[in-house]
């Protein structure tokens, strides 16, 4: 989904608020496809409810409410784990941006690539599937037994 300055323009009524569902499994198909690594590996939906403001002629005010449902690899198995992101964030878009606004680059502000983004930013480093280590001693693997250091 992308907005252009026309189309923002044409807005009568501030704040002006939009649902959606966006599939950003391409997105991670391409950014797999780059060689980038990420620990998401496919979603189920993704809904973003998004109310936008106008600050002056050329800058606006997105208010994105972000619910992903996601599966990412588990940090110590790689298996698959269920994990449902929901955040909020605030972001500003100006022709004539400073340090705290973002640029809308030829007049088009692209809310898929900015919810990507945000997913992103907001994974915790590291999600443990609830059966690990049962999975791991399956596979005759037991974390934290080391052998000693004088043998």
């Amino acid at each position: 989904m992308k907005w252009s300055l026309q189309q923002l323009q044409k807005i009568n009524s501030f704040p002006y608020v939009v649902e959606t569902t966006l599939d950003l499994n391409n997105t991670l198909n391409e950014v797999k496809s780059t060689g980038s690594e990420t620990d998401i590996l496919s979603f189920n939906s993704v809904n973003v409810g998004i109310s936008i403001n106008r600050i002056d002629h050329v800058t606006y005010q997105f208010d994105y409410k972000i619910k992903a449902d996601m599966l990412v690899a588990c940090a110590l198995t790689l298996e698959p784990v269920p994990y449902v992101m929901d955040i909020e964030v605030s972001e500003m878009y100006s022709t004539n941006p400073t340090d705290e606004m973002f640029p809308i680059d030829g007049n088009t502000i692209n809310v898929d690539e900015a919810v990507w983004c945000n997913i992103v930013i907001n994974l915790p480093i590291r999600i443990v599937h609830e059966n690990a280590y049962e999975i791991l001693k399956s596979r005759n693997i037991v974390l934290g037994d080391f052998p000693d250091e004088d043998d």
